[in-house]
């Protein structure tokens, strides 16, 4: 389904999930803006994106002024949060108050503010919009199988509870508010632990294209999407 007159702004567009979902959505005709803190990453997924208008944005989800700045000068229809970082370290070792907050901040702060600066553009512009953000199996069940992962299951927690009280704000403005907790999938993030999931970013990315349509998904907010990969 053609998306030609849509604009899609990807937090964490640069790698991973976002990435794939740049791909999906541009090849279905949406225009892309990809943010992220690394210039290269941005560029690089860019230059797989054809036929569409792109732009790149640098920039760290935790500034709430940059984020801000981008999306206004953006304006996109939707919103896809997959800016994260794992932070593995065990609380008897490596995670301190400070890498504790530090992962929150990214996570969670992020999301939010990414979330608040599209949700009020939209408002003030008296504009719909549809938002996903990207938890994970983690923020639902823990990581029992996975030890020293404290701070990102709980941000990832977090995420969810966020898109359920957001979209409780948005609902009679019409903005649209979803989440996917997806398992694990092949990431750099992953690949730096030693995990190679045969599930790919690719496999996820169509859950987000569906709920950011309008024609399929509009009656769905406050959801959490479960994607249990085949691993």
């Amino acid at each position: 389904m053609a998306h030609a007159s849509r604009a899609v702004f990807i937090a964490g567009g640069g790698s991973g999930l976002g990435a794939a979902v740049a791909r999906t959505l541009a090849a279905s005709g949406w225009r892309i803006g990809l943010a992220g803190r690394r210039h290269d990453a941005l560029t690089a997924t860019a230059a797989t994106l054809t036929n569409v208008e792109v732009r790149c944005y640098p920039l760290d989800v935790v500034d709430s002024a940059a984020v801000s700045a981008a999306i206004t000068d953006f304006q996109p229809d939707a919103l896809v949060c997959s800016a994260a970082v794992l932070g593995q370290g065990d609380v008897f070792a490596d995670l301190t108050p400070a890498r504790f907050a530090e992962i929150h901040a990214i996570n969670v702060q992020g999301t939010f503010n990414c979330c608040s600066a599209a949700m009020r553009l939209w408002h003030d512009e008296q504009r719909t919009g549809d938002i996903v953000n990207v938890s994970s199996l983690a923020g639902l069940r823990g990581m029992q199988a996975f030890p020293g992962f404290a701070a990102y299951a709980s941000s990832k927690h977090a995420v969810i509870g966020l898109t359920e009280a957001l979209a409780l704000d948005g609902k009679a403005h019409g903005i649209r508010i979803n989440a996917i907790a997806p398992g694990m999938m092949r990431t750099e993030m992953l690949a730096q632990l030693g995990i190679t999931p045969a599930t790919q970013a690719g496999d996820i990315a169509p859950t987000v294209e569906f709920l950011l349509d309008r024609e399929r998904a509009g009656p769905i907010t406050g959801t959490t999407v479960e994607i249990h990969c085949n691993d």
